[in-house]
């Protein structure tokens, strides 16, 4: 998954960029296998508060994510968990949709 960057730079330690980087594999997994998706993470800061702000396209639907904490991390933690519950529903309406198998009389006419 490829991950863009804009607004307010945070650097955050390599222990947290770990983490980062695991929640969004977890979340390319979850809306494709091959992992050509596109995040894009937009930082903010008002006052004492942070803003993140995640959105990934997926099938023509756009998937958005918003976290705000008085940290940077744990703001960008919350938009991608909520991305990733997003991210589940979608799959599952495109897993569980309703499937025709063809007109009824062929079906008859066969058993």
């Amino acid at each position: 998954m490829k991950i863009t960057y804009t607004g307010r730079q945070v650097d955050f330690p390599p222990a947290q960029l770990e983490k980062l980087q695991g929640l969004f594999s977890k979340v390319a997994k979850l809306l494709d296998s091959k992992g050509d998706c596109e995040a894009h993470v937009r930082l903010s800061h008002e006052r004492h508060l942070h803003h993140a702000e995640v959105t990934v396209n997926y099938h023509n639907h756009a998937l958005v994510g918003l976290g705000s904490d008085a940290e940077a991390f744990t703001a960008l933690h919350e938009a991608v968990l909520k991305l990733e519950t997003q991210a589940v529903k979608v799959r599952e309406k495109w897993r569980d949709g309703k499937r025709v198998t063809g007109p009824k009389e062929k079906l008859k006419e066969t058993a």
